[in-house]
């Protein structure tokens, strides 16, 4: 993975958490816990992403003559959920 910092605009969190809440149910007792669970999502999936992204995209394809920009995203995400680093169920 990448060693640089991870830096995120706290005035962009905040109105995509305000804007997230605003669309649920979200008490003033509950409000922190959400927004740490938010936090959580945000920084799980952003160290996926860059875990994806350090790894060759073509070790996820068997025949070398396809191209990953070729495949549908069914394949896609069929070829990735193989692969035990990106798999969903793994916890």
């Amino acid at each position: 993975m990448n060693s640089k910092k991870i830096h995120i605009d706290p005035q962009e969190f905040a109105y995509h958490f305000v804007d997230s809440i605003s669309k649920g149910d979200v008490s003033k007792a509950n409000m922190q816990a959400k927004a740490k669970e938010q936090l959580f999502a945000y920084l799980t999936a952003y160290v996926l992403i860059e875990q994806f992204n350090t790894s060759e995209a073509s070790e996820f394809l068997d025949d070398a003559s396809k191209k990953v920009e070729d495949l549908s995203m069914k394949e896609f995400l069929r070829l990735i959920s193989q692969r035990s680093d990106f798999s969903p169920l793994k916890k």
